[in-house]
């Protein structure tokens, strides 16, 4: 298998967001490396329809969630069912995480049988 990107090796830019997301077309898994700087957040949301890993690569912080809250450092691997609640808030040195899920599909316009 092709390295896709080495964890450890990102650029600076963005400072927030998605640094780095699996672009081969033909694929059924979704990768994103996300990063928040410090002190920043995502809010407690509920997930989309699809089971969701977390590696913490960088930094550390917390993940909130309806149990509360967990402390996430450097190596810390969480599954986040499909569904659920989660919100991340970085800590003093931000935090960058990488998340894999099964690919959902997009909405597709697709066109009707031709008409007469």
């Amino acid at each position: 298998m092709p390295i896709l990107t080495n964890t450890a090796e990102q650029p600076a830019e963005p400072r927030r967001g998605a640094v780095w997301s699996i672009a081969e077309p033909e694929r059924e898994l979704d990768s994103n490396l996300i990063r928040l700087p410090a002190g920043e957040s995502i809010p407690a949301h509920v997930g989309a329809e699809v089971d969701t890993l977390i590696h913490v690569v960088r930094g550390g912080g917390a993940l909130v969630t309806d149990a509360g809250e967990e402390r996430l450092r450097p190596g810390d691997v969480a599954l986040l069912p499909r569904r659920t609640v989660r919100g991340f808030r970085a800590g003093e040195d931000g935090l960058d995480y990488l998340t894999v899920h099964r690919r959902r599909q997009s909405l597709r316009i697709q066109s009707g049988p031709p008409r007469d």
